[in-house]
């Protein structure tokens, strides 16, 4: 009878993802949002980051679990129960799968299935850009990169640290809701990852963990990537489960703040994304020339100690690539296009297209 009920309600749940209006209204700032607040209640009770060890007990859960299975398969193995046996444990499995399922699209999951924020913020998204958008894009940010980095001092920098970048995380986001009131977060949680390693293997900074409600960060990577980091993890913890939206709203919140270290993490990624999609529309065209010319007058035009920076978390995370297992990249990736992100991990960049339609929108309302 258990079964009926688990297969019923994975049924129900897929039915429902297929209304993303529903979604958004009654789930994603509805159900979700108590959901997170009361994980977030018992999780924020200590600063140890509970997803962490909840994972690791999960995979010894299931090292012992899979070992246990095995001995148990080799010690009454008979050729005469084989397929009974075979069809029994698939049958075990597809009952635990269609569990996971559940938990998973209740705990978080159908956060992938709303409708996108693009009305709150009055956008048009196009589903494109062209490289001569990109090319303005990346000269607009290179311009304010310069500016912003000329008034940010070195001992700023240098002082800054994880806690500073967490406490402030969460005033931005605070103030934020003057400008956007729909950008309303109860008990928002910024942790410390215990295990940063971690990351050099799976290829990760920070993620948002399901299960606790929270938002847990590394604290070994660049200091300057840390705020943009910050703002996108909270956004998921608001139901922003999209990259390309988690981003957006990052850029959102950064764009408004008096902070310029704030500000000037998130222009290191946006160029970063910028210049990047632009060099990779050139070479698909196969002007190898245009796309060293852009290289180096880039270079040219930015401000030295920006190229340091950008240096320094570049030389990061080059030094730790051959850590990086391919299978997580391609796990990960096909995660996020069966959760309607159809271009993976390149989903991250299409806050592109957000960012190029709000300054659209900012271009006319001034």
């Amino acid at each position: 009878m258990l079964i009926y009920f688990w297969v019923g309600l994975a049924l129900a749940i897929l039915v429902y993802s297929f209304f993303p209006a529903g979604v958004s209204e009654y789930f994603s700032f509805g159900l979700f949002q108590y959901i997170g607040e009361c994980l977030r209640t018992i999780s924020g009770a200590t600063n140890v980051p509970l997803g962490e060890y909840i994972y690791l007990l999960i995979v010894i859960i299931l090292v012992i679990k899979l070992i246990q299975s095995l001995s148990v398969l080799k010690n009454k193995f008979n050729l005469h129960s084989f397929w009974p046996d075979l069809l029994n444990f698939g049958k075990k499995l597809l009952m635990r799968l269609v569990q996971v399922y559940v938990v998973f699209m209740l705990l978080w999951g159908l956060n992938y299935q709303k409708s996108s924020p693009a009305q709150s913020f009055h956008l048009s998204i196009d589903t494109s850009y062209t490289e001569v958008q990109l090319d303005a894009l990346s000269l607009d940010l290179i311009s304010q990169l310069n500016l912003t980095r000329q008034n940010l001092p070195d001992s700023v920098i240098e002082s800054l640290n994880y806690k500073q970048v967490f406490d402030q995380t969460l005033k931005e986001y605070k103030a934020i809701q003057n400008n956007y009131p729909f950008l309303h977060l109860e008990k928002p949680i910024l942790k410390k990852a215990h295990f940063p390693n971690w990351g050099d293997y799976i290829g990760y900074m920070a993620f948002y963990q399901p299960l606790t409600g929270e938002a847990i960060i590394r604290a070994d990577v660049p200091l300057l990537t840390l705020p943009f980091t910050s703002c996108h993890e909270l956004a998921h913890q608001m139901g922003y489960a999209s990259e390309a939206e988690a981003n957006f709203i990052a850029f959102i919140v950064a764009s408004k703040t008096s902070d310029p270290v704030f500000k000037y993490s998130m222009l290191i990624q946006m160029f970063t994304y910028s210049q990047s999609e632009q060099l990779s529309l050139i070479a698909k065209t196969g002007n190898f020339e245009k796309w060293k010319t852009i290289v180096n007058r880039n270079k040219t035009l930015l401000d030295t100690k920006v190229i340091e920076d950008r240096k320094k978390i570049k030389d990061f995370f080059i030094q730790r690539q051959h850590l990086l297992l391919p299978a997580s990249t391609s796990l990960y990736d096909q995660f996020l296009q069966w959760n309607k992100q159809a271009k993976g991990i390149k989903s991250y960049d299409e806050v592109l297209l957000w960012v190029l339609a709000y300054n659209k929108l900012k271009a006319i309302q001034h």
